[in-house]
């Protein structure tokens, strides 16, 4: 429980920094997309006796440089992109699965997240990518921000996009896989975007997004975790209800005071 809660804390903070520029960029079906396509990175990973969470990675960056080489060649809209990868790669992962001798207790647990088996080799991965993600943040913060507002000013104003485009791609799909653990590839859009999307209600700066969304995605994530504790319930659905709950509160409580 000591190590579900420090990964959980985070594993909060990483996903839901990233989670601001999904906000931001309107691509909240982008990270679902790539969570649940990882879930073929995670078959080949146990197929070959690879680190499962290692070839998701891979898979997951893979695919986010796949969708804007798809969307440039077939001329079709991005979602309908996304509307075909995610069940197709998805459908690929469990077929690779049933190849599995006892798949079916490793896929309820991708799908749904495993945080209470989480170890220290996970929490330091999980560390090194908050140290990484930081620093990316702080060094890039002006431009990724420029570049999910407004692509085309920001390249008029010398930014290459592209090249933003590409970090931000590679982040988004290594946290997401990160988020794996926590609360599995089915609810890591709880963590991603749904945090982001609460403060945003109430938030008059991205200054006070940066701060108040990481603080409203780790009290989710602990109180979940507590409450999965108490009332023996699974903790990643348990994470993502209260992340849920936390956002109709606030939307019930702008109405009001509205």
């Amino acid at each position: 429980m000591q190590r579900a809660i420090i990964g959980g804390i985070l594993t909060a903070g990483l996903t839901s920094w990233i989670g601001i520029l999904v906000v931001l960029r309107r691509s909240s079906f982008f990270g679902d997309a790539i969570a649940h396509a990882s879930l073929t990175g995670v078959a080949l990973g146990l197929l070959f006796n690879v680190n499962p969470i290692l070839a998701a990675t891979i898979y997951a960056i893979f695919i986010s440089f796949m969708l804007p080489y798809l969307q440039k060649h077939s001329e079709l809209p991005i979602d309908s992109l996304l509307g075909f990868l995610l069940p197709f790669s998805m459908a690929i992962g469990v077929i690779l699965l049933a190849f599995i001798p006892g798949y079916q207790p490793e896929l309820i647990s991708f799908l749904f997240g495993s945080v209470l088996a989480i170890g220290w080799t996970d929490i330091y991965i999980i560390a090194s990518l908050v140290v990484v993600a930081t620093i990316t943040m702080l060094v890039l913060k002006r431009k990724l921000i420029f570049a999910s507002f407004d692509s085309e000013y920001a390249k008029i104003s010398g930014i290459k996009v592209e090249k933003i485009d590409i970090l931000y791609h590679i982040l988004l799909a290594t946290i997401i896989v990160a988020g794996i653990k926590l609360v599995g590839i089915v609810l890591v859009n709880a963590l991603l975007v749904i945090p982001a999307s609460t403060v945003r209600l109430f938030a008059n700066s991205l200054k006070q997004m940066f701060i108040l969304t990481p603080i409203l995605a780790i009290f989710a994530t602990v109180v979940g975790l507590v409450l999965s504790y108490l009332l023996n319930i699974p903790p990643g659905p348990a994470i993502a209800v209260m992340s849920g709950t936390m956002f109709l509160l606030g939307v019930f409580v702008k109405k009001i005071v509205a």
